[in-house]
């Protein structure tokens, strides 16, 4: 018979298996899209795995992550039309850096017919009053929230920028929120915008930008933090 510990320690280390987005070594999207400058520096000359004490939120998100893409592959499209022809979870070249590589990422789900583009995020209750909150009024004080809806709408503008420049149009994008600790319909919420090249191309142009200041110097303390960076926070 297994003791308490064991059973405990067999249930972590299933839960801390290796994905394939953990062993990603080259930034995506969701780095590109991180506002603070000092861990985007981070992310692109770094390839060592970083400790993060909090993971289980990630763990729960990706296992909703899953589970949505299993029932897209089961879904019956007479049921779900806008699901004809869907891209789930596919990689799109977003571009490449002289001297750092070619630069790939993966977005949720692509409604072709509809030039849709939908990614899905796990929340709780109380940081999804928040979010709804920022986005209702973005003049609002929630520094943290304000933080968190740029990373979001940045990282979704730079999927669609991949995927427009690839020739699979997108017109529109939505983020999908979930709350992890949710009991109802009314814990999943949405919200939508259109596409922006402008903005997704700035993005871009900062990446660039940050990877030639990093040949002249590895000193990451030259570049900025974020007062509302969580790893800044926390010390990583």
């Amino acid at each position: 018979m297994l003791t308490d510990y064991e059973v405990r320690q067999l249930t972590l280390r299933l839960f801390t298996q290796k994905s394939e987005r953990d062993l990603q070594r080259k930034v995506g999207a969701s780095q590109i899209s991180d506002p603070c400058t000092y861990h985007l520096a981070q992310a692109l000359i770094s390839s060592k795995e970083e400790y993060v004490k909090y993971w289980l939120g990630g763990k729960l998100g990706t296992a909703t992550h899953m589970y949505l893409e299993d029932a897209i592959e089961r879904a019956d499209l007479e049921q779900f039309p806008e699901l004809t022809g869907a891209k789930v979870e596919e990689k799109i070249f977003l571009g490449e850096i002289e001297g750092y590589g070619k630069i790939n990422s993966k977005p949720d789900l692509v409604l072709i017919e509809h030039n849709h583009l939908i990614d899905w995020k796990t929340s709780t209750r109380d940081k999804s009053r928040k979010l709804q909150k920022m986005i209702d009024d973005p003049s609002g004080k929630d520094s943290a929230s304000a933080y968190t809806i740029k990373k979001y709408v940045a990282q979704t503008q730079l999927y669609a920028w991949g995927l427009n420049r690839s020739g699979t149009r997108i017109d529109n994008l939505s983020l999908v929120f979930i709350n992890r600790d949710g009991t109802t319909e009314a814990d999943v919420w949405s919200h939508t915008f259109e596409y922006s090249e402008e903005f997704a191309q700035s993005m871009w142009d900062r990446l660039v930008n940050v990877w030639s200041a990093l040949q002249e110097s590895r000193d990451l303390e030259l570049f900025d933090r974020d007062p509302e960076c969580f790893k800044c926070r926390v010390g990583i």
